[in-house]
């Protein structure tokens, strides 16, 4: 885990999508995706449930902001 992935889940936590965090952090929506993905796999958890209409904090990942 690094800071610069913990700074990407409290942007998208706050925008509430992934497209709009990847913008305000200047960095295109697939790395930002995939920072979140392998800091959900190092952690074992699963920190948002990802729809077509944004995203949802999960209880897990709620615990862990």
């Amino acid at each position: 885990m690094t800071l610069q992935q913990l700074k990407y889940i409290v942007t998208v936590a706050q925008t509430g999508t992934i497209t709009e965090a990847a913008g305000k952090l200047y960095i295109s929506q697939p790395s930002l995706t995939n920072a979140i993905h392998e800091l959900e796999k190092e952690m074992n958890i699963v920190i948002f449930n990802r729809t077509n209409k944004g995203i949802n904090i999960t209880k897990e990942g709620g615990d862990f902001l």
